[in-house]
């Protein structure tokens, strides 16, 4: 048989999940001693380590990440390796070693430093490092190293967050696309073990605050209403910014592109505090005391801009949290608007709900987008129905502008081989 058995390939991904979850540990551990070094506090103390330091000093250093960043991928990119991506090296393609190693801590530590972008990138890719090592080690047929791969990828992504079954999900939905037996015991097996091993050294905590939803037939009419709406929006911000990463710069224009863009980050952060960094701080307050209506359209045109602009420059990212805060914030809008219909009902259950539903179409992953927003917040199980509503309306409004502008909708999943050029989305 060229077939790897399952038994044998669930030993293999027990080691990949302990390989990911240590790397993923050591990529935290850079996050917080960066924020520490650079503010004062980490994430796991404040929502925003950012809005500890006066504005000045934060303009300040969004300007020195921007020249450094710059810099510093120049200089990967001029004199490394190519770089290659999950689904390329799922593929066959081994991934550098130290190109890849210095990558995904030059993504972390940007974003620890103030880069307005998601970090989850760079535990997916240090998953898929491992994996593709142990594989290439043990010579796997070409199916049980793309299943390991893809597990171990997931894995990064649940063990950074502490999302195990939202990681297993992305490597099944996004990654493998199948959900054989063999493929969903090793993505579980091994999200599971990496998020374990992770917890060993950096101590879980809460992401988002807890928001509760009910299955009356407010709750669920109103999810509908938000699905449709943030799914939408969350279609078109996905596609804008697929294109924005394929337009970015490919050479020595990076080296202006790019501090140029955190100097404008830089000054809107100056007079908008708290607009700036991943976009944490604004949703997790939209679900605990909410903002005015004017601060919420303010932070959404400007988080979309700073998102796009800074990917257009070559910023390398993720799209998860900054996804979800624009999310949370386009269903606080739709919350207030609606407010006469649906009375009864808190900001922060639009919130939660949009911010599920534009996650879902941005990621063009509806299963992960819902389970992401579920165990970001630790939600109880009542409110799954709601969730369910929310994410569904927003697939068959994706789908039905599909139908009415007579074009397919489906587009490439946002991973890491964007950044590569093995998966160019054309403008």
């Amino acid at each position: 048989m060229t077939e790897t058995p399952l038994n044998r390939l669930a030993v293999l991904g027990v080691l990949a999940g302990i390989g990911t979850g240590l790397l993923v540990a050591a990529l935290n551990r850079a996050i917080v001693t960066t924020e520490r070094l650079v503010y004062g506090v980490d994430h796991l103390k404040a929502l925003d380590p950012g809005s500890q330091v006066t504005p000045l000093r934060l303009a300040i250093t969004l300007v020195v990440v921007g020249i450094i960043t710059s810099w510093s991928w120049y200089l990967l990119n001029r004199f490394g390796r190519p770089a290659v991506s999950v689904p390329g090296t799922m593929n066959g393609t081994p991934m550098p070693l130290w190109e890849t190693l210095c990558s995904v801590f030059l993504q972390v530590i940007s974003v620890a430093a103030g880069a307005p972008v998601g970090r989850e990138n760079a535990p997916r890719v240090a998953g898929g490092l491992s994996a593709s090592w142990i594989a290439t080690t043990f010579k796997l047929d070409p199916q049980a190293r793309r299943i390991l791969i893809a597990s171990a990828a997931g894995a990064g992504l649940a063990a950074s967050f502490h999302l195990p079954l939202a990681g297993a999900l992305f490597a099944l939905e996004l990654l493998l696309v199948e959900m054989t037996t063999r493929a969903v015991v090793t993505t579980m097996l091994t999200s599971a073990i990496a998020v374990a091993v992770t917890s060993i050294f950096i101590e879980p905590h809460p992401i988002f605050s807890t928001v509760e939803l009910n299955e009356t037939p407010a709750m669920l009419g109103a999810a509908l209403i938000v699905g449709i709406i943030a799914g939408m929006l969350g279609h078109w911000f996905g596609i804008v910014a697929r294109k924005a990463v394929a337009a970015r710069p490919r050479g020595a224009a990076i080296l202006w592109q790019m501090p140029l863009a955190f100097t404008v980050v830089a000054v809107i952060s100056y007079l908008v505090p708290g607009v700036s960094a991943n976009g944490r701080w604004a949703a997790d307050t939209i679900f605990t005391t909410g903002l005015p209506v004017a601060t919420l359209l303010l932070f959404v045109v400007l988080r979309m801009g700073i998102v796009i602009m800074c990917f257009r420059v070559g910023t390398v990212g993720g799209n998860l949290t900054p996804a979800f805060s624009l999310g949370a914030t386009t269903g606080a809008i739709i919350g207030i608007a609606l407010a006469g219909l649906f009375p009864s009902l808190s900001l922060s259950a639009f919130a939660i709900m949009g911010a599920g539903a534009f996650l879902s179409t941005t990621m063009a992953a509806p299963m992960f987008g819902m389970i992401a927003a579920i165990e970001f917040t630790d939600m109880p199980a009542q409110g799954y129905l709601p969730m369910f509503v929310a994410v569904v309306g927003a697939a068959l409004a994706v789908r039905l502008w599909g139908i009415i502008t007579n074009k397919n909708q489906r587009i490439q999943p946002f991973t890491s081989a964007a950044w590569t050029g093995e998966a160019e989305v054309k403008p």
